[in-house]
This record gives structure tokens, sequence and C-alpha cells, in this order.
């Protein structure tokens, strides 16, 4: 009947489905609702895992957690040194091999003198018949420039524009050089006998005195020229030290051993030829702020003559003061002095006019004196450009000055860099152009 109650289904308030009665359930089922009410009755849990069983459970996995995570950092730190690392010897290599690039292909251009020579004879008669002395050497780095940019620039002008070109230039880094005649340096390994010995001595001791001599201009400095003496005696073959005439300049033999001021220092003079410039530092009186002025001004390489066209312009300066027509004008012509007034000193005007000259020469690709003549014969012209006081006291003896300056060389240093990301390297090299082999290389 609708109207009458069914037990069967007792209706619950807010229930979606009625609950069946405990008596309509199966015998199991209903023992085990009978023992959990008892359990809630008494205030007992459900039987479970303890809370200390699930403590040391969330521990154990906490600490796994913590075990792999910090194994996930370490190996993406080593992932990520890894990937730089062979990122950074990726670019060091690559930088390298650019550097390398630059010095053999100024070799090549410095050893195609023969190519040039040929070009030249055959469009000298365009020139007037005149052949111009070109050195390769001097234009090497043009070349290379040339190349490693994809353009070739000249007073301003590109000549050669190919870059964005397939193969022309560098994709990624750069590379370029500069190279320099080293036979514009002073030899410190000049010193086999005393005749060697005096034109070595006269020329660096010039040189010191410029640099860092505090008596007047003429007069004896004796540190600078017991410098001289030390730097030579290092190089030559006995253990005696060389003596100087302080009144006529000339050296002598000496009777006292080289190795006395040595002895605090732990070592003996070498008393053999000098392997690299940077071993002059070790010689008793030279400081670290002389060397940085003189290290680009010397060589040990066999240069008997210095070359004019390459010499720096304070060695060629030294040439002019220790080679003047009438010595007793060096106060005058090589005056030593500081500031503006140094702007003034005769040797200093002529060595700006030199300077001016070897630059204008080289932009249009010609050795500024074709000859040692032509250089003693540019003192005599300087009265067309100079004061005729300035030309008179910076005449100079032509005999002595022939005999000390050349206009080529034989020694050639190629500097040389590579970049590629970050990285950059430098090569230098020395090349003997008269036996094609290097006879210097550094990697820095």
């Amino acid at each position: 009947m609708s109207g009458a109650l069914d037990l069967a289904r007792p209706a619950v308030p807010g229930a979606a489905c009625p609950t069946p009665l405990a008596s309509a359930l199966p015998l199991r089922q209903r023992v085990q609702l009978a023992a959990a009410a008892a359990m809630r009755a008494t205030g007992s849990t459900a039987p479970g895992p303890s809370d200390r069983e699930r403590g040391v459970a969330l521990l154990l996995a906490m600490t796994a957690i913590a075990i792999l995570t910090v194994f996930s950092l370490e190996f993406t730190y080593q992932s990520r040194v890894a990937v730089r690392t062979s990122s950074y010897v990726e670019q060091e290599i690559e930088a390298h091999l650019h550097a390398r690039a630059a010095v053999e292909l100024a070799t090549l251009v410095i050893g195609s003198v023969d190519i040039v020579e040929s070009i030249i004879n055959k469009y000298a008669s365009m020139l007037g018949g005149q052949r111009p002395n070109i050195s390769t050497a001097a234009y090497a780095c043009e070349f290379v420039n040339a190349f490693c940019e994809g353009r070739m620039n000249m007073m301003g002008l590109d000549l050669i524009d190919l870059r964005g070109k397939e193969a022309a230039g560098l994709k990624r880094g750069t590379c370029g050089c500069k190279s320099d005649d080293e036979d514009g340096r002073v030899n410190l390994n000049r010193v086999a006998n005393l005749g060697e010995k005096q034109a070595t001595f006269d020329t660096l001791y010039k040189l010191l005195e410029r640099h860092e001599g505090m008596s007047a201009a003429g007069e004896l400095d004796k540190e600078m020229a017991q410098l001289a003496l030390n730097v030579m005696d290092w190089a030559d073959p006995d253990n005696v030290k060389t003596d100087l005439d302080p009144v006529t300049r000339k050296l002598q033999q000496g009777t006292g051993s080289e190795g006395v001021h040595y002895a605090r220092n732990g070592y003996k003079a070498k008393d053999a030829p000098y392997d690299t410039t940077e071993e002059v530092r070790l010689v008793e009186g030279m400081t670290d702020t002389l060397w940085c002025k003189l290290r680009d001004q010397l060589t040990v390489y066999n240069t008997a003559k210095l070359n004019v066209n390459t010499a720096p312009i304070e060695v060629i300066k030294a040439l002019v003061c220790k080679n003047l027509a009438d010595p007793r004008h060096e106060l005058i012509a090589c005056a030593r002095t500081d500031g503006a007034a140094a702007a003034f000193v005769p040797v200093n005007v002529a060595g700006q006019y030199i300077e001016v000259c070897r630059t204008l020469k080289k932009l249009i690709f010609s050795p500024p004196f074709s000859t040692p003549g032509r250089f003693v014969r540019f003192f005599e012209k300087l009265g067309t450009v100079l004061p005729a006081d300035y030309a008179n006291v910076l005449q100079v003896n032509a005999g002595k000055m022939l005999a000390d300056v050349g206009t080529s060389g034989q020694i050639v240093r190629i500097t040389a860099f590579g970049t590629s990301g970050s990285v950059t390297k430098t090569i230098t090299a020395l090349l003997d152009t008269t036996s094609k082999q290097y006879v210097y290389w550094r990697e820095d």
C-alpha cells in the first residue's frame, strides 16, 4: 500500500539513497559494522598504520626526495660546466687557428718576394725606368688583414670589399697581424770582439742616455755607461769586465771579474749570447722601468746594421747624436729636457720629420729611404725645412753614419692575433727571410 510504512527502506533526510537495514546485510558485514561501532563508542580508531609508522614513512620519502634533488642539481651543474668548457675549448682552438693562419699567410706573402720582384721588373718601364725597392715584409699584414676582413683599405679608401661574399673573411671570429723589421733594433749579441763591442756600446749608451741619463748632453753619464758595459759583458764569452776610458770613451779589456755584483742575487753572468731580450732584466743595473722603455728597441738576432726604414724613432735619434759631424754640437742638438721644451730640441724636430716621411712613403707602398746614402742626404737637406741653426747642429758624419745604418732587413717579427667568442690568442713569430725558418715562436 502506498500509505503503509516501508520498514525495509527507512527514509533518511538528505540522503541520496536509502541505507539498507542491518538485518538485510550479510552476517560478515553486520559483524564488521558492529565492531566498528563498538570501537567508536570506546574512542578507539579503525585498524591501520599508527602515527609513528606514518611519520617514519614521510621522513623516508622526504629523505629520498632530498637525495634525488641533490643528484639532480649536481648533474645539472656538471652538465652546464661540461657544455661551457666544451664551448670555450672550441673557441680557444678556433682562435688559435685564426692566429696561426694569419702567421702562415704573412709568411707566404713575405716568401713570395721573387713574384713581387718579377712584377716590379715587368712594369718598371711604366715608372720611368726606375725600379722601386718594395719590401714584402713591410706590407705582408696588409694582405693578411684583407684576407681576415674581406676588404683592403688604402689611405682611407676601400680598394677591395668582399665582405659578405662566400670564402671571403671569417664567418665567426676575427684575425689580423702586424709586422716589423727586427733589424731596426740594437743587437745585444754583437759582442764577439772588442771592435763589435765598441760599435754596440756607442749606440746602446746613447740610447740609454737619452732614456735615463742624468748628466748634460755631451758629458759622460757614468751610470748609463756602466749599464751598457754590463749588458755587453753578460753576453760576451769571457768572465772579465770590460772597462771604459772616460776621456776617449774607448773600450778596454778589464781585469776584474763580472760575477762580483751577481753573487748577492744567487746567479752568475751568463757569458753566452742572449736567447731572448727578456734576459736583459737579469743584468746588474737594469730596472723594470727602463726595461719597459727599451724592450721594443732591442734584439738578440743577427743584425749588423740598423734598418732606418723600420727602426724606432728613438733609435734613430740615438744614431744621430752618436754620429754628429761636430760632437760639440751635441749639447744643443741632443739636449735632454722634459715637457713642452722637448718639442724644440733639434734632434726631436728632425725625428718628427723622419716619422712623417716614413708614414707617407709607407702609404704609397714605397720605402722611405731606398739606400743608406739617401738617409745621410736627408740631413744635408734639413736646411730647406728647418731653421738654419737647427740644420747646422744636426749635420752628421757621413762615413760613421753609413757604417751604422742600412735600408733592408733579414729578420721579420710577425705579431698575429685570432679571436673567437670571448677568446683571443696571440702568436709572435720571428722569421728569417733568408732561410725561411722561424727563429722564435711564442703563443699567448
